[in-house]
């Protein structure tokens, strides 16, 4: 990914809601994964061009002296409380890190509760939940969670690792001053198609949309979210994926509510599974179970389409709680997972791309070389951030709520 082009593109980005997680995606790159852990900087694998390739801000930080003066006063760092409460999307970190941060820093009870879309986490919050430390909302909706109170400001001398993230990603629309998260990875929304079922050209949201109603009709899964799937009939149309026009709403109101009945289902969470028993032969989603549908030989035919229309460009970040009962363990988890050893595991787990720099240097080549997780710069000038605005504009929501009103209905 070339510096002008992610510059480019993040300048114009909100991120979105994603609610995007389905079952593990780690099987693909395991084998190499699990020795990143043991890896130093001097056996990285350099990151190709289509990673975020700004350097990180090096030699600004003091160089701290072999021992501390004996008349110093040397501060101890707080004690890392024995819990740790995080909310985020179903299998979203990978299991091994977790346990090692536990053993690390003596945390006892880690409790790992999950949302499935960012409406879903913000309705929890909305409802009075407490007790969590952390979480992990796209980064679209960080402004309504400043407004709301839900979370607080971050003390970044105490996420030294915070250095290794591309800064090219910082000082967007929806934290301009760095503030308030610390970025956790980004993707697109596109089709996953099971080739071998699905024989057919699928490079374009109108082919997907003329196969889905024709000759795949109920055996199609698309994400339940608006931001997600609202793209695909405006950028059919040729309209940008934010459009708030009255008319440019109702053509592709029109389309989705033809497609509505051929719908097999609106799952964030599952659709993987759907396509890997062929339930589902093409959906419209995420990278996440790339890695374990192509690890097994029945599902290696999986493809994922970055549609020739263009689609949407998504960032996810990790937020500290307003009223966090364990802050000491919250920031210990923000600094350790950043390590970039740490974070090169968390991407491998999760399928989707780092925006840690050093990380990705230790990321395998076959990794970084995929598109479909580091789209490359000819495809990055297809893809568009969802605009704040756009996500909670009344017209928009109420083609939402019609189309998933008519999923699977006759007509």
């Amino acid at each position: 990914m070339a510096d002008k082009d992610l510059t480019e593109l993040l300048a114009r980005m909100a991120a979105t809601r994603v609610p995007r997680r389905s079952f593990l995606a780690a099987s693909g790159y395991l084998g190499i994964g699990a020795t990143l852990a043991a890896c130093g900087a001097g056996a990285a694998t350099p990151a190709p061009s289509a990673a975020p390739a700004t350097p990180a801000p090096t030699g600004d930080d003091p160089v701290p002296p072999t021992e501390a003066p004996a008349t110093a006063e040397v501060t101890p760092a707080p004690a890392v409380e024995s819990e740790l409460w995080m909310l985020n999307w179903s299998e979203y970190d990978d299991p091994e890190n977790m346990e090692a941060f536990k053993a690390e820093y003596g945390v006892q009870n880690f409790q790992y509760d999950i949302f499935s879309s960012d409406d879903e986490l913000q309705a929890k919050l909305a409802a009075g939940a407490t007790g969590y430390d952390i979480a992990a909302p796209t980064a679209l909706f960080l402004p309504v969670m400043v407004q709301n109170g839900y979370i607080q400001k971050l003390d970044y001398s105490r996420i030294p690792n915070f250095k290794h993230i591309d800064p090219n990603v910082l000082g967007q629309p929806w934290d301009p001053n760095n503030e308030y998260h610390v970025p956790k990875d980004f993707g697109t929304t596109g089709i996953l198609v099971r080739s071998k079922l699905v024989p057919e050209p699928v490079t374009s949201w109108r082919e997907f949309y003329d196969l889905a109603k024709g000759k795949y009709s109920g055996k199609i899964v698309l994400a339940d979210s608006a931001l997600d799937i609202l793209p695909m009939p405006l950028k059919m149309l040729g309209y940008s994926l934010n459009s708030t026009d009255p008319k440019e709403l109702a053509e592709a109101k029109d389309l989705l509510l033809d497609l509505a009945p051929h719908i097999l289902a609106l799952d964030s969470d599952t659709y993987g599974d759907k396509l890997a028993s062929g339930e589902a032969v093409m959906a419209v989603a995420w990278t996440g179970p790339l890695a374990d549908l192509r690890a097994d030989p029945e599902t290696a035919d999986i493809k994922y389409v970055i549609p020739s229309e263009g689609t949407l460009f998504w960032l996810d970040g990790w937020v500290l709680m307003a009223d966090a009962p364990h802050p000491n363990a919250a920031y210990a988890w923000f600094d350790f997972v950043e390590r970039p050893e740490v974070q090169a595991k968390e991407a491998i787990f999760t399928g989707y791309a780092t925006p840690n720099l050093e990380a990705a240097k230790l990321l395998p080549p076959e990794f970084l070389n995929d598109p479909a997780i580091f789209p490359p710069a000819e495809v990055m000038s297809l893809l568009e951030g969802a605009d704040p605005n756009a996500a909670s504009n009344e017209a928009r929501l109420e083609v939402w709520t019609e189309f998933k009103s008519r999923i699977g209905s006759a007509g």
